[in-house]
């Protein structure tokens, strides 16, 4: 049985059927190779991805240390992040379908009510906004930015 697949390799029938088959493989068989494709993309939601570089600066964003997921790894914390990652995308995505905003007016508004940010007579102090920001840690542009998305699913939801 061997030397019979040894002599047809020697004819020229074997020569051309090897050809047909190698050249489409090395071609198109090997195309996902050479493409890249979604290899940097964790998830897609209606044609939109969300890729590594999302996921890690959602883990960044979300101020957990190295050391704590390292330690919480087999409690899947990885897959928590993401579904969260996951969550607030679909969310993103609803908001834009819905065409739902929030005008700088109305988040100025949110921010003068706010009881936080309120003197003595009831008005807004911005003296206590700016010594909010500073005990959290946190930036005007930061905070608004919380707010808006906090506000944007309020609408959504409701």
């Amino acid at each position: 049985m061997l030397n019979n697949i040894r002599n047809f390799s020697k004819t020229w029938f074997a020569k051309i059927l090897l050809v047909i088959i190698v050249i489409p493989f090395v071609f198109w068989g090997m195309g996902g190779v050479f493409s890249g494709g979604n290899t940097n993309n964790i998830a897609k939601i209606n044609n939109q991805s969300i890729s590594t570089q999302d996921f890690m600066n959602h883990l960044n964003s979300s101020r957990i240390t190295l050391e704590t997921i390292k330690d919480n790894l087999n409690n899947n914390i990885l897959e928590e992040m993401l579904g969260e990652l996951i969550s607030k995308k679909m969310i993103q995505l609803e908001e834009q379908d819905l065409n739902l905003i929030i005008s700088d007016k109305i988040l100025k508004k949110r921010i003068k009510e706010n009881e936080n940010f309120l003197g003595e007579n009831k008005k807004f102090s911005r003296v206590k906004y700016e010594k909010f920001l500073l005990s959290s840690n946190i930036t005007a542009v930061d905070f608004e930015t919380k707010l808006r998305n906090s506000e944007l699913k309020k609408n959504l939801f409701s």
